[in-house]
C-alpha cells in the first residue's frame, strides 16, 4: 500500500526471484540517480557559472585601473567589479585550481539563489501582470470594441462583428496578440486545454476505484500522477521536462538581470570605455534582452509539457486495462 494525499492506494510490490539477478534493478536505481545528479548540475551549477560569467564580463570591456578612484568609490558596479579585477590579478596565476574550485561551489550556491528568486519574481510579475494590468488591457479592449460595435451599429444598422472588416483585422491582429501573450503573461498553463476531458475522466476513474472524493485540484492530481509514474515503473518524460522547466526559468531571471545590469554598467562607465567597444553596448543588450524573451518563452512551454506528460501518463495508468484489451 502506498498513501497519496491521506488515500490508500493498493501497490503491487515486485519481489526478485530466489537466486536471481538483481542487476539490472540495481542499474536501473544507479542510472536514475545519475541522471537526478545530472539534473541538479544542470538547473544549479550550469546557471550559477552564467551568472557568474556575466557578472564579471564588463572586466574585459574597460581598463578599471584606468578609472579615477572617486568614479569608482560613487559606483556600485564599478566598485565591485574594481574589486573583483584586483582578486584575479592578485590570485589567479599562484592559485588558479583553487580559485575554480571555489567558482565551481560559488555557481551552485549562486544556483540556488537564482532558483529562489527566479520563482519569487515570477509570482511577482504574474501578481502584477496576469491578474491586474492584463486583465485590465482586456477590459478596456473590450470596451473599445463595444463602443466601436455601437457606433457602427448606429451608421449601419449592423455589428461590427459580422464585417468583412473585422474579420480581417482579427486576423491580421492575431500574431501582434499572441505575440504580446507570450511576452507579458508570466503564469504558464499546466498542460494542453485539449486535454481537459483527460484529467476529468482520470478524477472520475480515481473517485470510482477508490469510492472517495479525490480533489479535483491540479496540484492534486499533478502528484498523485507524479507517486504512480514512481512506483509503477512508467516511462514518462515529466522529469525531464521538469529540469528544462527549471533551467528556462532560471535563465530567463539571469538575462533580464543582465539587461538591467549591463545598462547600468554601460551608463557608469561611458566615458571611459573604447568607442568600438560603446559601438557593440547595444547589441549586447539587445542580445540579453531576445534571451531573456527566449528562456521566457521556453520557462512556460516545458512548464505546459511537463503537466501535459504527468496527466497523460495518470490517464494511460488509470486506463491501461482497456488499452491493452483493445
Amino acid at each position: 500500500m502506498f498513501q497519496a494525499d491521506g488515500i490508500l492506494i493498493p501497490h503491487h510490490r515486485q519481489y526478485p526471484p530466489v537466486g536471481g539477478n538483481i542487476k539490472p534493478s540495481f542499474m536501473t536505481d544507479a542510472l536514475s540517480k545519475i541522471e537526478s545528479f545530472l539534473f541538479d548540475i544542470l538547473g544549479l551549477v550550469l546557471p550559477g557559472i552564467i551568472f557568474l560569467a556575466i557578472f564579471i564580463l564588463p572586466i574585459s570591456l574597460v581598463d578599471i585601473s584606468k578609472i579615477p578612484p572617486n568614479v569608482i568609490d560613487n559606483s556600485f558596479i564599478l566598485s565591485e567589479l574594481s574589486t573583483i579585477s584586483k582578486i584575479l590579478n592578485s590570485y589567479w596565476n599562484a592559485n588558479s585550481s583553487i580559485l575554480t574550485m571555489s567558482l565551481i561551489i560559488i555557481s551552485y550556491l549562486i544556483g540556488h539563489f537564482i532558483k529562489v528568486f527566479a520563482i519569487i519574481k515570477y509570482e511577482i510579475l504574474t501578481a502584477i501582470f496576469d491578474k491586474s494590468l492584463n486583465k485590465l488591457a482586456s477590459w478596456l479592449f473590450e470596451k473599445l470594441k463595444s463602443l466601436c460595435d455601437k457606433g457602427n451599429k448606429k451608421l449601419f444598422r449592423t455589428t461590427i462583428y459580422s464585417t468583412k472588416f473585422y474579420k480581417w483585422l482579427k486576423e491580421m491582429f492575431y500574431p501582434i496578440k499572441n505575440i504580446l501573450s507570450k511576452v507579458f503573461v508570466f503564469k504558464p498553463s499546466d498542460y494542453f486545454s485539449d486535454n481537459d476531458a483527460l484529467r476529468t475522466n482520470c478524477v472520475s476513474v480515481i473517485n470510482t476505484k477508490i469510492g472517495s472524493s479525490y480533489p479535483d485540484k491540479w496540484y492534486s492530481v499533478y502528484k498523485f500522477s507524479t507517486v504512480i509514474t514512481n512506483q509503477e515503473g512508467i516511462k514518462s518524460l515529466a522529469g525531464n521536462f521538469l529540469a528544462k522547466y527549471n533551467l528556462y526559468r532560471s535563465l530567463a531571471f539571469i538575462f533580464i538581470f543582465a539587461t538591467i545590469y549591463y545598462s547600468l554598467f554601460f551608463s557608469a562607465s561611458a566615458d571611459y570605455i573604447q568607442q568600438d567597444l560603446k559601438k557593440i553596448g547595444s547589441i549586447i543588450l539587445l542580445t540579453t534582452t531576445l534571451l531573456w524573451f527566449t528562456f521566457h518563452y521556453k520557462y512556460k512551454r516545458y512548464w505546459t509539457l511537463c503537466g501535459n506528460e504527468t496527466l497523460v501518463s495518470l490517464f494511460y495508468f488509470l486506463n491501461k486495462k482497456k488499452i491493452n484489451e483493445s
